[in-house]
Formats: C-alpha cells, sequence, structure tokens
C-alpha cells in the first residue's frame, strides 16, 4: 500500500492534477485510494482526517479527478469482448456498458445508455474501436443487440459463453462489488453524468493498481 500511494503521490504531482496547495498531496493520494478500494465518501474521509480535515465532499472531488493521471493508447489488439449491465441511476434502469482487451484486460471504454438495442450497441463499439489500430475480434454473449450492430460495422465477431468472455466476466464482478456500496444503485442525486465521471475515474484507478 504504501509503494502504490508513492506512486499514486507522484503521478498526481507530475500530471499537476491539483491546482491549489491547500491540502497535502499525500493526503489526497491516501483519499482517492481508500475510496477506491471500497470505503465509504465519509469513512474515506474519517481515515484521512487524522492527518487533516477533510470532508467527504473533497474525497469525491479528489477520486473525479483522478480521472486524468492515466489515457490509454490506441494499439493493435488481437480481441475484445463486450458486455453490458444493469444499474439504477435516480430510481431508473440504464446500461453500462463495457469492453476489455481479452489480454491486457485494459478496460478500452465504459458508457452509460438509457436503451439497450442495436443503436446503443453500434455507437459504443465504435467509441471501443478507438483505442485499436486494427480491427480485433470481438466477443460478445446472445444480446440480440450486438449481431445487427456487428455486422453493420463489418467486424469479425463471435458469440461465446465463457472462456474468452471471462476477463470481461470478472472485471464487472469488480465494479459490482465496488458499487454494492451503492445498493445497486447510484447516490440518491447522483445524475447520468456524475455517475458516468465516477465509472471514468474508477477505471483510470482500476488501471493504476492493478
Amino acid at each position: 500500500m504504501d509503494g502504490m500511494l508513492s506512486n499514486l503521490v507522484k503521478t498526481l504531482e507530475n500530471k499537476n492534477v491539483f491546482e491549489r496547495d491547500r491540502k497535502e498531496m499525500r493526503t489526497r493520494a491516501l483519499g482517492i485510494l481508500l475510496y477506491h478500494f471500497g470505503l465509504s465518501l465519509r469513512k474515506a474521509s474519517t481515515v484521512v482526517s487524522c492527518f487533516e480535515k477533510t470532508s467527504y465532499e473533497s474525497v469525491r472531488e479528489w477520486h473525479q479527478k483522478a480521472n486524468g493521471i492515466f489515457s490509454l493508447e490506441a494499439k493493435y489488439r488481437e480481441a475484445i469482448a463486450i458486455d453490458e449491465t444493469k444499474v439504477k441511476i435516480q430510481g431508473e434502469q440504464h446500461i453500462v456498458w463495457a469492453a476489455i482487451d481479452i489480454q491486457s484486460w485494459e478496460v478500452l471504454r465504459v458508457w452509460i445508455s438509457q436503451g439497450r438495442s442495436s443503436i446503443e450497441a453500434q455507437a459504443f463499439i465504435k467509441e471501443a474501436l478507438k483505442k485499436c489500430k486494427n480491427d480485433p475480434k470481438i466477443y460478445v454473449d446472445g444480446g440480440p443487440w450486438y449481431k445487427p450492430a456487428l455486422n453493420r460495422l463489418g467486424l469479425d465477431w463471435e458469440h461465446v459463453t465463457f472462456g474468452n468472455r471471462n476477463p470481461i466476466e470478472q472485471w464487472f464482478g469488480i465494479l459490482k462489488q465496488r458499487i454494492k456500496l451503492f445498493y445497486k444503485r447510484w447516490p440518491h442525486n447522483a445524475s447520468v453524468e456524475t455517475a458516468q465521471q465516477w465509472l471514468d475515474s474508477f477505471v483510470t484507478m482500476y488501471h493504476f493498481t492493478r
């Protein structure tokens, strides 16, 4: 943990993520890591306040800004797996889509949509492919929205249940375990935009800590 904390401090400093120096960078890094690994905002702020007085809102802002420390590069990718899951935001059902490189386990894109059709699937896949210098093979489950979207894009794809889809299933397991603190829904005052920001920051810290 100490090594990870020190690395995060250096990264935040090198990336100039925070403009003001009202808090020590180590304090901010600790708050980000504690929240990322499962503490609630209030519990994370309580721990951090042992070193510097910190509000839970500050921890939330730090975690959100951490999204700026990592940028995934486009490169050749042999195959990616795509999946989606349901979440609730302000009491309404939404869909979280994710795409992962099955060899590197890099998460290429996460996206929240209101619906789940071939239109949303196609839009998401096109965004995920921006992190690929080629057209990789796509592995999907039996969702009927995938076939027309992938065929329109002219991509090589395969419907699989296990094996090559294990990375995306395991990653969604990590995500779902983390959002259990939200009781399978986002905080009552979260918007789709803030939920998307949380996901982007979570993926950033996933890449940083793995």
